[in-house]
């Protein structure tokens, strides 16, 4: 039997990664929704599309936050009781399949914390073909949580958290008491092992360190042009990991040469060091049921990348900063930072976040897809596509606070999709711009490519 100890240890609670975007939310109105598209060239029906949707409502990513009144204590993850959202009635032109994909990202708003964190929807080409959105908002679930997620729906499985209900009441704001009492044990002990770390630690590589880029000459914003830009292309998986290998790298370090190239085509100041943040995906194997479980690794380039060229430096670079990072306990001052945070009024921790230097671009190879994640009533996906956003910061803050672009890479049958997030207005905020430069990087190594 379950002791109410275990209970409330086991509830699920708004922490780690979902709370750095809660803060994220409510400090500077910023969402971070991530974009899962599918194109089937054999449509499997709209009634394929509407079960999947009641489904994932069932699910793990149907949540909302419940807010606790007892100081220190962390909010509650509940069920949401809002109805699943999404429409399949669009119909759109052949060639109107990215258009269409980046319109339902930019003009769908998600609202994670009141329990409309994600959204369906479909639209049919003419000549038949069946696009898939899903946004899914990064606070209530991270990629791989959301593959988890469609897994489960999949199969048929539903979610297992709690209702509203069980939030309220005198038992409920004895849970949160004892948990307050948690987390103040919780800032004690994270004050010593974060001072640890960080003496043990000092002068790590991957630790990021600001810089002050020397100023050049911007490219102006077309004045009818979005602020931000989005690019998706398909390019062949056997073309990309020969090249790879060709020039002593791997899919891993040929996506960052990619997105360095990118950066020095643009003319984006990176100061004597270009800074590459490479994700990295923390979770421990079955069972880990958090909602985001990713972290990040640094590496600077110091030389400039060549397309082609030999990717031995950025394939060793990346491997000693991967070591560091599991050696470093990185993950584990992360997680502790975050009791001492909640001790912090808000605008100092605004001031905090505000102030923390971000790099010249992101690259996150999110490897092979599942299968579990490419079929839809039976037929499987021609194309497939993951990204994330982060909207509602300004252009000046865009301008001072990196990443400049961000970048994904996901692996099915024989193909490889990137998907391109261009942030910073001046030198990534011409879609034409954007997607010459990614095509001329694309070409220089050889790799045949078509964008959506």
């Amino acid at each position: 039997m379950t002791s109410w100890y275990e209970r409330v240890s086991a509830m699920p609670r708004v922490t780690g990664g979902d709370e750095a975007y809660l803060l994220a939310e409510e400090l500077f109105g910023l969402n971070a929704p991530m974009h899962f598209v599918w194109v089937f060239d054999r449509d499997p029906g709209v009634p394929a599309v509407q079960q999947l949707r009641a489904r994932l409502a069932a699910g793990s990513i149907h949540r909302a936050v419940h807010r606790t009144r007892v100081p220190m204590a962390r909010h509650r993850w509940v069920r949401s009781h809002l109805p699943a959202v999404g429409s399949d009635t669009d119909r759109i032109g052949d060639d109107e399949v990215g258009t269409w994909a980046d319109a339902h990202v930019r003009d769908t708003t998600l609202r994670p914390i009141d329990g409309a964190g994600w959204q369906l929807d479909s639209a049919l080409t003419s000549d038949g073909r069946r696009v898939v959105s899903l946004l899914v908002s990064h606070m209530i679930a991270d990629g791989q949580g959301v593959y988890r997620a469609l897994a489960a729906a999949h199969a048929g499985n539903s979610g297992a958290l709690p209702d509203p209900v069980s939030a309220r009441g005198a038992r409920a704001v004895t849970e949160d008491v004892v948990d307050a009492g948690r987390q103040l044990a919780a800032a004690a002990s994270s004050l010593r092992i974060v001072l640890r770390e960080a003496w043990r630690n000092r002068g790590s590589t991957t630790a990021p360190a600001p810089t002050s880029p020397v100023p050049s000459a911007p490219r102006p914003v077309p004045s009818d042009g979005p602020e931000t830009t989005l690019a998706i292309v398909n390019v062949d998986r056997g073309q990309w990991h020969a090249r790879a290998r060709e020039h002593g790298g791997t899919a891993n370090s040929l996506f960052t040469a990619l997105l360095a190239g990118v950066v020095q085509r643009s003319g984006y100041p990176t100061g004597p060091e270009l800074r590459v943040c490479i994700a990295v995906d923390n979770r421990a194997g079955e069972p880990d049921e958090r909602a985001n479980a990713s972290g990040g690794v640094w590496i600077r380039l110091s030389d400039r990348v060549d397309a082609p060229g030999p990717l031995g430096g950025i394939r060793a670079l990346s491997k000693q900063a991967f070591v560091e990072y599991a050696q470093s306990g990185a993950e584990q001052v992360a997680d502790n930072l975050q009791p001492i945070v909640r001790l912090l009024p808000r605008r100092l921790i605004a001031r905090m976040m505000a102030g923390i230097a971000g790099p010249d671009t992101t690259v996150s190879n999110l490897g092979v897809a599942p299968e579990t994640a490419l079929g839809l009533g039976g037929v499987h996906a021609n194309s497939f596509a993951i990204r994330a956003l982060m909207q509602g910061m300004p252009a000046e803050r865009r301008r001072i606070q990196g990443p400049a672009i961000a970048a994904w890479a996901v692996e099915y049958d024989e193909r490889i999709t990137l998907t391109f997030f261009g942030i910073h207005p001046d030198h990534f905020g011409d879609p034409e711009l954007v997607r010459k430069l990614i095509a001329e990087q694309l070409s220089s190594w050889r790799l045949d490519h078509e964008f959506w």
